[in-house]
């Protein structure tokens, strides 16, 4: 399971990465764009989520947002299934 973990790493790693700074670009450029009063009238369905608004801000924020959830929840979870859902406590028994 060690070596697993050891050889799935660099693409974790990359993928918190790259998907923090995205969101974050994101989640940034959505404020600027709200502050600054940007506003069309947006729709649209993001992994099953409908999302309608007026500022093209906080849409952009929104789906910052949800990129860096969903990236690191499918990290996480295929730690998860790599580990098959050992956690400190069942391992020590």
């Amino acid at each position: 399971m060690a070596m697993l973990i050891r050889e799935a790493s660099p693409t974790w790693k990359l993928v918190v990465i790259s998907a923090s700074i995205l969101g974050g670009v994101l989640l940034l450029g959505g404020i600027l764009l709200a502050i600054l009063g940007a506003s069309a009238q947006t729709t649209f369905t993001l992994f099953a989520n409908r999302f309608s608004s007026t500022s093209v801000g906080v849409a952009l924020a929104f789906i910052g947002a949800v990129v860096v959830v969903v990236s690191l929840s499918r990290v996480l979870s295929s730690l998860d299934r790599i580990t098959g859902g050992e956690s400190e406590s069942t391992a020590k028994k």
